[in-house]
């Protein structure tokens, strides 16, 4: 009996341990980005219809911190725009996103030759319709 606790125990903070590698995975990969393009497109449409770009540190934190999401299947509703993080000139990595349709609100990204699809959180939604509508705050 006390080897199958100790063997719970042992899986659990293994799957902890996993969890949180994954995780780091993206933090590890946008770390030192030191700019960061944000560009909407029209609705349902490729066409890009408004820009941004910033160098703000606390900016690209933001953004990169929103990409941690619980993962998600993923959705067939098109995307709104892209993300490119930069580090020292040289785009580290490409983001596409889906936010105005709330079935369909998330990110996608490829990480350790895998892509991801992660949803996106209130406060991501809120952000990104702010700056869409000419609101630059951090």
């Amino acid at each position: 009996m006390l080897k199958i606790k100790s063997l719970r125990t042992i899986l659990f903070f293994l799957l902890l341990v996993l969890a949180s590698c994954s995780r780091s995975g993206i933090s590890k990969k946008l770390a030192g980005c030191d700019s960061l393009v944000i560009t909407f497109n029209a609705p349902n449409k490729d066409s890009i219809i408004h820009q941004i770009n910033t160098t703000e540190t606390k900016a690209i934190q933001k953004m990169a911190g929103f990409l941690k999401g619980k993962e998600t299947e993923f959705y067939k509703c098109g995307y709104d725009g892209n993300m490119l993080f930069f580090k020292g000139g040289r785009q580290v990595m490409p983001v596409v996103f889906k936010f105005r349709d709330e079935g369909c609100q998330t990110f996608v990204y490829d990480l350790d030759n895998k892509t991801v699809s992660s949803s996106m959180g209130n406060e991501a939604v809120s952000f990104l319709k702010s700056l869409l509508e000419g609101k630059n705050w951090y």
